[in-house]
């Protein structure tokens, strides 16, 4: 007697189809923060988002296809939010960069002014990747 359903046990850590999963490595960025003549300087040198990576390179029978190439960074950013004065709570955000069509690019340098506080700030810059995923980085300004 031969069974309709058929169960296929595999084991995700290590299964080449599935078992990439589990294995998740954040988005990463490296942002340059700097107060000059009473303006922030907001400069974003790299973003990598390894699950759009991942995505990227999905194998196929024909990968000529799915083997895409991604050779400017802000293809990955879907949008750059900048507090100049993050209170440790609230992201009041100064700068919402979103390009407008799907062809446009955040422009990853702002420039902003400076808080009139005269002490130091703490400067919050979010960046949203295309699937979401956030970074945030502060940098506190004296």
């Amino acid at each position: 007697m031969e069974f309709a359903n058929k169960i296929r046990v595999i084991e995700l850590r290590t299964d080449q189809q599935y078992g990439k999963f589990f294995v998740h490595q954040p988005a990463q960025a490296d942002v340059k923060v700097d107060r000059e003549n009473g303006k922030i300087r907001v400069q974003i040198e790299d973003f990598i988002s390894p699950t759009i990576c991942e995505r990227l390179s999905i194998d196929a029978s024909d990968t000529s296809l799915f083997k895409a190439k991604i050779t400017d960074w802000r293809a990955m950013v879907d949008s750059v939010m900048i507090d100049p004065d993050y209170d440790g709570e609230a992201l009041d955000v100064a700068i919402y960069d979103v390009p407008e069509s799907k062809n446009d690019f955040v422009k990853g340098a702002y420039e902003l002014p400076a808080p009139d506080s005269g002490g130091p700030v703490t400067v919050a810059v979010k960046i949203t990747d295309m699937l979401g995923e956030e970074v945030f980085v502060t940098k506190e300004l004296s």
